[in-house]
């Protein structure tokens, strides 16, 4: 089954094809448990894994030229028909675009109802390695190097954007020139907001009701306040994968985490009760980390899937995104 979605995703994405535009780039990266576990000498303790992505150059690419990069992260479904348009509109918008495997590389098919098998911290430092991967790539304008992400994608894209974890990973200057997240869960993050001010955008329903985006909103807000340039697109009446190739319908194993708020202490990188910092959890260890989930997650009622409305609306807006960040 793993072969024949990898196939699929390459038919999709034309990278089947001979050609000097593309390519297939295996690196190094980690398997991370725990926000605490990024840094300082605790990276070290954490386990190797090999990965793989797929970088893409447009049709009309040449050798010699430099091209501005999109580096993308899938969400819990693993890579879906819609984010293969996104990556197709952005490619002939004139950008390179790296697809990140994440769960191919690790042999896993979804993280739907089980958010342990392959961690937020994990997809963050894969991004990051990528990153750093293509930062010297001499057919990539690095001044121009955007992440990108899907659900949890979309909150790899964002973490990426937290100003400790980028004077922690990165060493050599490398840097995002701006994040493109499609509903991110922006219900756990660190308490300190301080955040990246180049460009972000949010897209998201605003029936949303897997990643809630409430806090979306509220962090966007904060961080204009504090001079970022950041930006949110909220389709009315959507729900999450409003874009999506599949009409509207209950996930039952789907946690919903519109009742959760698990801040991440900047200091000790911890995650503890909003309420009560004194009050954490133990979230390197995958039992105490689902047992903090329940305290106020549930299954049963999140819904997903296209608005009849809103379903082209984020590629719509994107057009001129493109443009002004090229």
């Amino acid at each position: 089954m793993k072969k024949i979605l990898l196939i699929a995703f390459l038919l999709s994405f034309g990278l089947l094809v001979e050609a000097n535009n593309e390519e297939k780039m295996t690196y190094l990266s980690k398997n991370i448990i725990g926000f605490e576990n990024m840094f300082g000498d605790k990276i070290n303790d954490q386990p190797d894994q090999e990965v793989f992505g797929y970088l893409r150059f447009p049709d009309d690419a040449n050798e010699t030229n430099k091209y501005p990069l999109i580096i993308a992260s899938h969400g819990s479904s693993n890579w879906r028909d819609h984010h293969m348009k996104y990556l197709e509109q952005m490619r002939q918008a004139g950008y390179a675009v790296f697809a990140m495997h994440l769960f191919d590389s690790r042999d896993i098919s979804s993280t739907v109802g089980n958010q342990t098998n392959l961690t937020l911290e994990t997809a963050v430092y894969d991004m990051a390695m990528t990153l750093k991967l293509l930062w010297n790539n001499p057919r990539i304008d690095n001044r121009k190097i955007y992440a990108a992400g899907w659900s949890l994608g979309g909150s790899t894209a964002l973490f990426n954007a937290w100003i400790p974890w980028q004077q922690a990973i990165f060493k050599n200057n490398e840097t995002f020139a701006g994040y493109l997240m499609w509903y991110p869960g922006c219900f756990s993050l660190p308490d300190d907001d301080n955040w990246d001010k180049k460009y972000m955008h949010i897209f998201m329903g605003d029936s949303d009701n897997w990643t809630p985006p409430k806090p979306c909103v509220d962090l966007v807000n904060r961080l204009n306040k504090d001079g970022g340039d950041a930006n949110i697109s909220l389709y009315p009446g959507a729900y999450h994968s409003f874009d999506g190739p599949v009409p509207l319908a209950l996930w039952p194993d789907a946690y919903s985490f519109e009742n959760c708020n698990f801040p991440i202490d900047s200091n000790t990188k911890k995650v503890y009760l909003s309420d009560d910092k004194s009050q954490t959890f133990d979230f390197t260890n995958p039992a105490s980390r689902t047992a903090a989930y329940l305290t106020c997650a549930s299954k049963g009622n999140v819904l997903a899937g296209y608005s009849p409305e809103y379903r082209n609306a984020a590629y719509e807006d994107l057009v001129s995104i493109l443009k002004k960040l090229k």
